[in-house]
């Protein structure tokens, strides 16, 4: 007989977290699949990822979950297998035994930590901060080998999240060197290089990285490749700043003029998006979030679906909610509306009862200009 229930751990490095999924009965001959997660020994998250399905249904949705955990290093708890007191260093852990997970081939990338909107003032008057514009594209990095170009994604992982003819642009460059930036279209834009030739460049300063890519690096590439503009002095910054809102891209990014090249997340490199909210109508628990609906010439529109944001305490108010059959109005924020008025990135922020349903309407939906916004030229 196959379980209704199972155990997952996660274990490597910093990370030391447990994943739980069982099949629980929801009324005649219905079950939910109940899910629960986080940081092991800590109050956990809780949610569910079906909804009142069949045994059968129920069935394939928890040996989807423990395929996908799986894949990505869990490991499934016995009386022999359990998590060690103490997680095992980067390398000896859970990841490490991953079948799915590919083969570390580059550099792993620095990335960006997340600023709220009040900490922009404070970073366009440093003047040991420098700004660029918060790119929506693919992270690449690049590695110039003989004849050719190694691609690779944040991870380190070889990646084809860009074309051929975009990879020619860069191989004139020196034997060796490599370079970090991010594919919007058709265009590379580089930002960043971690090795010119033989020489680790890495310990250097941002502003002194930036410079051997503008100086040493620029004129040796060709279309489709380009070198993401700077805005250096506070002036340049707040124009820059001006130009992408009234632009409505995605955000702004603000770096360290003097920190070295860091992989993984840290507080050197900075981003600001430019959020917005709206008011939706909560329908129905997905399984795996909530679907939300605005009004369209007064019939319901599908906007997507929202979990992030949602606490054990709201996902119980809202699924009461539903299970009586209402709708609940529902703020959310959210990084742009596509093409087809899916909100990206939603983040769930609270339910509204002083909102009215007819409030919720697809007019207040904003998109976002994904091109790099050209500079104006001011010093």
């Amino acid at each position: 007989m196959l379980p209704k229930e199972v155990k997952l751990f996660f274990q490597e490095g910093n990370s030391d977290k447990v994943y739980y999924a069982r099949i629980v009965p929801a009324g005649a001959n219905v079950y939910d699949v109940v899910v629960q997660w986080g940081r092991r020994g800590s109050t956990l998250s809780q949610g569910k990822k079906a909804v009142k399905v069949s045994m059968d249904k129920a069935q394939v949705t928890l040996e989807r979950l423990v395929r996908e955990k799986t894949n990505k290093g869990y490991e499934a708890m016995s009386g022999t297998v359990k998590p060690a007191e103490v997680a095992p260093p980067v390398g000896e852990g859970s990841a490490s035994k991953a079948g799915g997970v590919r083969k570390k081939v580059g550099r792993v990338a620095q990335l960006l930590s997340p600023v709220e909107v009040h900490e922009v003032e404070r970073l366009l008057s440093d003047d040991q901060v420098l700004a660029q514009q918060k790119l929506d594209g693919i992270r690449v990095l690049c590695h110039i080998e003989d004849g050719e170009v190694l691609p690779t994604n944040r991870s380190g992982q070889k990646t084809t999240n860009i074309a051929r003819h975009v990879l020619e642009g860069l191989i004139h460059l020196p034997k060796g060197t490599v370079v970090d930036g991010e594919v919007v279209g058709e265009v590379y834009w580089l930002f960043d290089v971690l090795q010119v030739a033989d020489r680790d460049v890495t310990h250097h300063s941002y502003f002194e990285r930036f410079t051997m890519l503008t100086d040493e690096l620029e004129p040796g590439l060709s279309e489709p490749v380009r070198v993401l503009e700077s805005a250096l002095t506070a002036k340049q910054k707040r124009s820059l700043y001006e130009r992408l809102q009234q632009s409505s891209a995605e955000g702004i990014v603000f770096k360290r003029k003097d920190a070295p090249y860091t992989p993984g997340r840290g507080t050197t490199q900075l981003k600001c998006k430019f959020v917005s909210s709206a008011d939706v109508l909560l329908v129905e628990n997905a399984g795996n979030a909530y679907r939300m609906q605005v009004y369209d010439g007064g019939k319901l529109f599908d906007v997507g679906k929202v979990f992030s944001g949602t606490t054990n305490e709201s996902r119980a108010q809202i699924d009461a909610a539903l299970g009586k059959g209402q709708r609940l109005v529902a703020e959310v924020r959210y990084l742009y509306a596509t093409d087809d008025s899916q909100l990206f990135q939603p983040i769930f922020v609270r339910v509204r009862s002083d909102k009215k349903q007819k409030d919720c309407v697809r007019a207040q939906l904003k998109s976002t200009n994904r091109e790099v916004v050209d500079g104006d030229g001011e010093g």
